[in-house]
């Protein structure tokens, strides 16, 4: 049996749009996680949320390939979607744009990750 063409055309918008809710649902829960009365309730439903969501259409898209072919065929349209959703992360890449800057205001004199607080203020070196 053939792969239809117009079956991996909508796995692929399928995946694409499950994608950019699933990222758009990560940046908004980014933006509030700062003003969150309860931030970790917050992240886990958020994230509760996405991947259940996630999991749910990519389940449906592999029935429905195994329901219209057989042996790998049968996984086109999931392999179609997991490709529109690597799709969106590179396009809420590109449109939301990575944060590489630190948080932590200039001027303060926090140690870094492998720092002790002595190292930092100098008593390490006499």
């Amino acid at each position: 049996m053939e792969i239809e063409p117009l079956v991996l055309i909508v796995s692929l918008l399928i995946g694409t749009i499950v994608g950019m809710g699933y990222f758009a649902g990560l940046w908004i829960t980014v933006q509030l996680l700062p003003k969150a009365k309860r931030p970790v309730f917050t992240w886990a439903a958020s994230a509760l949320l996405r991947v259940t969501g996630a999991t749910v259409v990519f389940i449906i898209l592999l029935r429905w390939g195994d329901a219209r072919a057989e042996g790998l065929e049968a996984y086109a349209p999931v392999a179609a979607g997991l490709a529109g959703f690597v799709i969106a992360r590179l396009a809420s890449v590109s449109i939301w744009g990575p944060t590489r800057e630190p948080k932590i205001p200039v001027g303060t004199n926090r140690p870094g990750p492998c720092e002790s607080q002595s190292e930092q203020s100098g008593e390490a070196d006499q």
